[in-house]
């Protein structure tokens, strides 16, 4: 039988009240929730808080034990990596599960979760891509890589001073 310590978790309830009261986004809110509990040396303070959040919130959902431990994980996988954190945060919880319980290397995880956002895979669809090592068969659309050239350059001028540019081709602008 498990028996556990008296420790004092008011200060981490207090900061898991005040991150319930801030209507955060769910990953955003899920990733906080994981560096809190992360934070924690204590080996129960995933169950602590899982207990705390669903007596707290009875109406919401997702703080069971297990998932709280998904959160810890997921924050500890990407805590040193804030681009792949970036880009796991743009994709669903069921997603980002799927990828961090599969057996994967840190640069396979980027391009899944890369890839996940990019095609909008399901879990099913997720899960069978990871079956498949469909990252060794497709090749990922990077657009945030530009390749400026002088005679695209030259058009970047037209809009360098508009506050929020819309990028058309070349032959339909007015610029010399």
């Amino acid at each position: 039988m498990n028996v556990r310590k008296p420790i004092d978790y008011s200060a981490m309830f207090v900061a898991l009240d005040t991150l319930m009261t801030a209507d955060l986004p769910q990953m955003e809110l899920y990733c906080e929730i994981g560096r809190l509990v992360s934070d924690r040396p204590e080996k129960g303070a995933a169950v602590a808080a899982a207990e705390y959040l669903c007596g707290a919130y009875p109406d919401t959902s997702g703080f069971s034990p297990r998932n709280l431990r998904r959160m810890r994980e997921f924050y500890r996988t990407y805590e040193s990596a804030p681009e792949v954190l970036a880009e796991a945060m743009t994709i669903g919880w069921t997603q980002n599960v799927v990828i961090l319980e599969a057996e994967l290397t840190p640069q396979e995880r980027a391009w899944y979760i890369k890839a996940a956002g990019q095609f909008g895979w399901s879990k099913l669809e997720l899960q069978q891509r990871i079956v498949d090592h469909a990252h060794l068969e497709i090749v990922l659309d990077f657009a945030d890589e530009v390749c400026y050239t002088e005679e695209n350059t030259a058009s970047m001028e037209c809009i360098a001073n508009d506050k929020d540019p819309v990028c058309v081709p070349r032959q339909y602008t007015s610029c010399p």
